[in-house]
């Protein structure tokens, strides 16, 4: 039976937040030969994420999106076959010292369970195998197991936590979809194949958390592929090169959506608009919140300064707020 979900609704206060996204992709919870310790519930690691949880908090983020298994590199008990066991010994250990350091700081996450490398052409990189694990989402058997296996009790686990706002199924799963009347690539899936593995998810996390459940869509124009799949919030992400097939100033209202949306991700470095003109033009577009890209990520969008300096600009003018359960 399901239990009685988060909400966003559209009368709420519009939030701030950010992408963490990680303290290192894919290393944050569990254990690989890179890391046979585990990930953030080390104590070194702990510090730097207690210390990165507290000062969003202090820059005013209410909310942090932050990856969780991404490509399976870490986390997961596998079988020499490839199929998945269990969560490893470290999984559960790192994800109660996040939700801990959670607390502590007072910020809310969307956890996001998988990354769309989760699908992409398998590859061994100093004994770790990153990518390859389409097969575990769209093959039925498979996905039977690792749901039963692993996320069913992450879920159990976490479910009533009041420091998780949200569960994101898969970030960006748009960008391997087998495309009509292309030859396939490894890793590239269905229409069908990656709808079912979402629908899946969601109905897993409505029947064994009290939290929402979303999806981060590459962009507004790509919101059909989680349509009618049990979302309790829409989530899309925006950068320039994607403004002209989905502007950020289109109003949400005219997307005929039956939920909340929310945007999950934009940049902070390399757009030819400032993170505060961004922040405005989403709350008046009519989005319930937003997520800036990112504050620890090194990548051409990411500018922790930059953010730190917008978010503080941004709340110090009226109409933002955190999430409310």
């Amino acid at each position: 039976m399901r239990r009685n979900s988060m909400r966003w609704t559209q009368d709420e206060e519009f939030f701030v937040g950010a992408n963490l996204p990680w303290l290192s992709y894919g290393g944050d919870f569990g254990a690989n030969a890179w890391h046979p310790d585990g990930g953030v519930g080390r104590p070194g690691q702990r510090e730097l994420m207690g210390a990165a949880l507290g000062g969003l908090r202090d820059q005013g983020a209410s909310v942090v999106r932050w990856f969780l298994l991404c490509d399976g590199r870490a986390g997961l008990r596998e079988s020499g076959a490839g199929d998945v066991e269990g969560p490893d010994d470290f999984l559960f250990r790192d994800v109660d010292a996040a939700v801990e350091e959670l607390d502590r700081a007072g910020v809310r996450a969307i956890l996001v369970l998988f990354d769309f490398h989760w699908f992409k052409r398998a590859a061994v990189l100093d004994g770790v195998r990153t990518c390859g694990r389409a097969h575990l989402a769209v093959e039925q058997d498979a996905r039977g197991r690792l749901l039963d296996r692993v996320i069913a009790p992450l879920l159990e686990r976490y479910g009533r936590h009041p420091s998780i706002a949200a569960w994101d199924v898969i970030n960006e799963p748009e960008w391997v979809l087998r495309r009509r009347g292309a030859p396939g690539h490894p890793g590239s899936v269905t229409r069908s194949a990656m709808r079912a593995f979402i629908r899946d998810v969601v109905a897993l996390v409505h029947d064994r958390t009290d939290h929402a459940a979303t999806v981060g869509s590459a962009s507004t124009r790509t919101l059909s592929l989680v349509m009618d799949v049990g979302l309790d919030v829409y989530q899309a992400h925006w950068y320039d090169q994607l403004d002209r097939r989905a502007p950020l100033d289109r109003p949400v209202g005219v997307l005929g959506l039956d939920r909340p949306l929310i945007l999950g991700e934009f940049p902070t470095r390399g757009s030819a608009r400032p993170v505060g003109e961004i922040l405005e033009s989403a709350r008046r577009s009519g989005y319930a919140g937003a997520l800036a890209w990112s504050a620890l990520a090194d990548d051409t969008a990411s500018d922790g300064a930059a953010l730190s300096s917008a978010l503080a600009a941004f709340l110090a003018g009226p109409g933002s707020s955190a999430v409310r359960s």
